[in-house]
């Protein structure tokens, strides 16, 4: 007679379904998207010409909150979302509140209110930090301004996350 617990040695081996669903969810952890969110990015990136994978992670690049992590003023992508959904910053001059707000090639993202900025001691430490900025992105640290330059190659981000697997997951359930 064996003592209970001792049987779970025999592993199954993981389905196609587990491994989708396993590679989407990374992407819905890593951007902080709903599964909501998440299905809505690849119904536009399925009408783009380009791979569907690629644009799908370019546009949850693309969002505000995730340039606003990625530039250093923040330690997490919670944080810018929670910064910019308070209204923090501007995008070409226009108060933006929405962190799944698409930036555009050659926009501006700046803080509403510098002054006050400059002075929070959270954004000091920061910018004390040599936060390491993506090559597609170019921070003044002086004026507070993210310029974002291009969009990022799919060398630059997520080399961990299989984006075919994502792609036929949501093409089985369209």
């Amino acid at each position: 007679m064996t003592s209970p617990g001792i049987h779970g040695d025999k592993r199954r081996r993981e389905s196609t379904y587990g491994i989708q669903n396993k590679e989407k969810r990374k992407i819905c952890l890593r951007y902080g998207l709903r599964e909501k969110n998440l299905y809505n990015l690849f119904i536009k990136a399925k009408k783009e010409k380009e791979n569907t994978g690629n644009t799908l992670i370019k546009m949850c690049e693309s969002r505000l909150d995730n340039l606003v992590f990625r530039s250093g003023l923040v330690n997490t992508r919670g944080f810018a979302r929670l910064w910019v959904s308070q209204g923090h910053f501007l995008v070409n001059g226009k108060k933006v509140k929405s962190p799944s707000y698409q930036v555009e090639i050659g926009q501006n993202i700046s803080f509403r209110k510098k002054e006050k900025m400059t002075e929070n001691q959270f954004v000091k430490s920061n910018l004390e930090q040599n936060a390491k900025i993506p090559p597609y992105l170019t921070f003044d640290k002086k004026n507070l301004i993210i310029n974002y330059l291009r969009y990022p190659s799919p060398e630059e981000y997520s080399k961990d996350i299989d984006t075919s697997l994502v792609v036929e997951w949501y093409n089985r359930r369209i």
